[in-house]
């Protein structure tokens, strides 16, 4: 009998060993996926704020020299100095945009709101019962689409737009440059663009979560 019931306690241990291991692979893969989605969350909200300091920041088109002005999408800088505009003038150059400066600036709002989506989608990822990685996907992906266009529109047709102004003092200025806002959102499109490469590594997640569980 004793002989027996060894032999039923070591034929138990046998048939219960190899869902250890099925286990230790679901475990894995569970980690491995919380962590592209923390990764992922970063890289988004760091390509959201970069993407918010651009649009609204009004380095896109700066003039070079000690206080020059910066004229942006939205905000303006005057400039300080020999080199300040008078305010009317001022006003005026940054309220009278060109077709593409109304086109990055409606796309750099645009690229926003989808990372604020893509946002939310983050949050809901780490729940099972809501799936929410192709929504990631897509949001992100169009976010990125959205600040590349933007920055390619508008690095492409500054040059066309006259950039000769003067200053308080008479001093004409004429030597402008894609100022820092401009290369803000040509980061955020950086980090966005990992993001959307990120998404695609738990795709498929959600559902062999809903099969474990």
């Amino acid at each position: 009998m004793k002989i027996a019931r060894k032999h039923e306690r070591n034929n138990g241990c046998r048939a219960t060993a190899p869902r250890s291991r099925p286990d230790t692979l679901w475990r894995t893969t569970m980690a491995s996926g919380t962590a592209l989605k923390v990764v992922y969350g970063l890289l988004l909200i760091v390509g959201f704020l970069l993407t918010v300091v651009a649009t609204f920041t009004p380095g896109w088109r700066s003039y070079r020299g000690d206080g020059a002005p910066d004229i942006g999408l939205v905000s303006r800088y005057c400039g300080d100095g020999n080199r300040q505009l008078t305010q009317y003038d001022c006003r005026d150059w940054a309220w009278h945009k060109l077709p593409f400066e109304k086109a990055t600036l409606a796309l750099m709002l645009i690229a926003c709101l989808l990372e604020i989506a893509g946002i939310i989608c983050f949050c809901g990822l780490f729940s099972p019962r809501m799936r929410l990685a192709f929504p990631a996907v897509t949001v992100t992906s169009l976010a990125f689409g959205a600040i590349f266009a933007a920055v390619l529109i508008f690095g492409i047709r500054n040059s066309y737009k006259v950039a000769y102004m003067q200053s308080t003092t008479f001093e004409l200025l004429a030597n402008v440059r894609l100022g820092y806002s401009y290369w803000l959102a040509v980061v955020g499109g950086i980090f966005m663009l990992f993001a959307t490469g990120i998404t695609t590594g738990f795709l498929g997640e959600p559902e062999s979560q809903h099969l474990h569980h």
